[in-house]
């Protein structure tokens, strides 16, 4: 009997001291310890240690085990295996990451721990076993240091790799570090981050796109609030059209998820369909659902409107075109009977005009012209309408308004001023083209091109300023002396004026460079019957005719009856 008491003694003593060295919680802990498994195209890349972390299925581990991977799972203590759906957050230069499962009440998490730890103090390292096999080890902070606000802690303990990422944990069970790589031939020290640093990691419209993310095949979590989550789609939008479109549409699902009242999701998944699907019928579905969910209708028949009128736009048969934009039209004339909103209005005007309707779409423009909404293009849009019937004093007019209301914008309104001296050619005001093109040449002096150059000799031409013409062509030569237009509007001036030397030479050139020109080899001819010099006249315009020109035939005549007449 008291061999068998001593016994009982010794073990009782034994276990007391493992439970010294083994709170209650501590053992708890290693539940919430799981092993990560990471491939790439189906392939094991590498293996390690993650724990979990909150209450969202969020798991924090070492970012340099994921780089290079499209797909990971998780494995806790159970062998319970769980995909890991989405990247929260990670930092390369501490090699953490925040990844997530989906969540299930069945996952042990540990909570952050309230305090860092003291130097001095101890924690304990859990590692990864099955039916709570995994080790825990007792490990006394050496030192700590400061890492951007959070705790680094050093231990006098020979790191294995095995436990990157393995959790230290306080005598609560709580969560107080994650443990690092030690440096390279460093078997003394280790080292810990605090848990604060992974555990805060998220993502945020400016670090969505971080390059680091994009090692990591896995998709991304959205950003945490509603706001940056949106604003992001918006800017993944561009990839919905793209061999990568699941960069968008697997966000957009989770958006959609997150919030089912939020009608902006199912506007994107709307377009989404009339864009990369041209099916309109899915696209309703999802406008409806976004009717139902929410008080803005008119906003909902505004986004409905621009989508017809993109759609519209890519129509190649014209009635398919009209169609599009009849459609628009009526969702847009909904909006604007639920609220005037000046970009309601905008919206209509810019319909009305697209589809001819010139006189309503002056009716909307000159509507805007008294509200916030009004601006320089308000103006000028106002005068295409005006031009498109014709009344040209009032597109002239408010052509210069947008000049007015333009001044103060970047280019001073220059932009605005060239369109207008086109409207002004295109109406035959020539001299007032001419004073645009001038004012807007002061504005851009230094950044004329041969554009410029050419459209304002044309107005020239026409207002019969030939010295200025001349001046004009011939500085736009100078800038691309290749093109064979400008030498043969050079030999057209100079025709004009009677300057056949200077044409001949000219038009001689355009041929040099393009010998199927057909207006140069006209106009040469032309130039040589002005000069008597019939039988030069007679070989330019037989090739003129044999490139089609319409009047060549005519000419030869008069050419072969001069020539009969010597």
């Amino acid at each position: 009997m008291r061999l068998l008491n001593f016994i009982l003694f010794i073990c009782l003593s034994i276990g007391s001291t493992y439970a010294a060295k083994e709170p209650k919680r501590v053992a708890e802990a290693r539940k919430s310890v799981a092993s990560l498994l990471v491939y790439k195209n189906g392939t094991l890349l590498r293996s390690g240690l993650g724990v979990f972390c909150g209450n969202n299925g969020e798991l924090l581990s070492s970012y340099s085990l994921f780089i290079g991977s499209d797909s990971a799972v998780s494995i806790d203590t159970d062998g319970k295996v769980r995909p890991i759906i989405r990247v929260v957050g990670a930092n390369d230069l501490y090699d953490c990451i925040k990844v997530r499962v989906e969540w299930d009440k069945k996952i042990k998490t540990l909570q952050p721990a309230a305090a860092d730890a003291m130097s001095g103090s101890s924690l304990y390292l859990v590692s990864y076993g099955k039916k709570r096999s995994g080790l825990v080890e007792k490990l006394d902070v050496a030192a700590i240091d400061k890492v951007s606000g959070h705790s680094y802690y050093s231990f006098r303990y020979n790191m294995q790799e095995r436990y990157i990422s393995a959790p230290l944990v306080n005598d609560n069970g709580e969560l107080v570090a994650l443990m690092q790589p030690s440096a390279y031939g460093d078997s003394i020290n280790s080292y810990a981050l605090s848990v604060s640093f992974p555990a805060s990691l998220s993502l945020s419209v400016l670090t969505y796109s971080n390059p680091i993310l994009d090692e990591i095949g896995i998709p991304k979590a959205l950003p945490d609030s509603q706001k940056d989550a949106l604003t992001t789609l918006y800017l993944l939008q561009g990839y919905a059209y793209t061999d990568n479109k699941e960069r968008f549409l697997i966000p957009l699902s989770d958006y959609i998820t997150s919030y089912p009242d939020s009608y902006e999701g199912y506007l994107l998944r709307a377009e989404y369909h009339v864009v990369a699907d041209g099916s309109f019928q899915l696209a309703q579905e999802w406008w409806q659902k976004a009717l139902m969910v929410t008080d803005c209708d008119d906003e909902v028949y505004f986004a409905v409107s621009k989508v017809y009128a993109s759609a519209a736009k890519l129509q190649e048969k014209e009635s398919e075109h009209i169609s599009m934009l009849d459609s628009a039209t009526v969702y847009m004339k909904k909006a604007l009977s639920m609220k005037r909103e000046p970009v309601y209005v905008r919206q209509c005007a810019d319909l009305s005009y697209a589809k001819g309707a010139y006189n309503e779409a002056v009716e909307f423009y000159k509507e805007l012209t008294t509200t916030d909404e009004c601006d320089a293009a308000v103006y000028f849009s106002l005068a295409l309408s005006y031009e498109a019937m014709s009344m040209y004093d009032e597109a002239i007019c408010n052509a210069d308004s947008a000049v007015i209301v333009a001044e103060t914008s970047a280019d001073g309104g220059a932009s605005y001023l060239f369109a207008g001296a086109q409207l002004k050619y295109r109406a035959k005001r020539y001299r007032d083209a001419v004073v645009d093109y001038n004012r807007y040449a002061e504005l851009k002096a230094g950044s004329l091109d041969v554009s410029f150059y050419y459209n304002r000799e044309q107005a020239e031409y026409e207002a019969k300023m030939f010295r200025q013409a001349i001046d004009d062509i011939e500085t736009a030569i100078l800038m691309q002396p290749d093109i064979p237009l400008l030498y043969i509007e050079k030999g057209r001036i100079c025709y004009r004026v009677k300057l056949f030397a200077e044409a001949v030479s000219s038009l001689e050139k355009a041929i040099a460079i393009e010998d199927s020109s057909v207006d140069a080899h006209y106009l040469l001819g032309r130039c040589h019957m002005a000069e008597g010099n019939y039988l030069a006249a007679k070989v330019n315009m037989l090739r003129a005719k044999e490139l089609g020109h319409f009047d060549a035939e005519t000419q030869l005549g008069v050419i072969e009856q001069k020539l009969l007449n010597k």
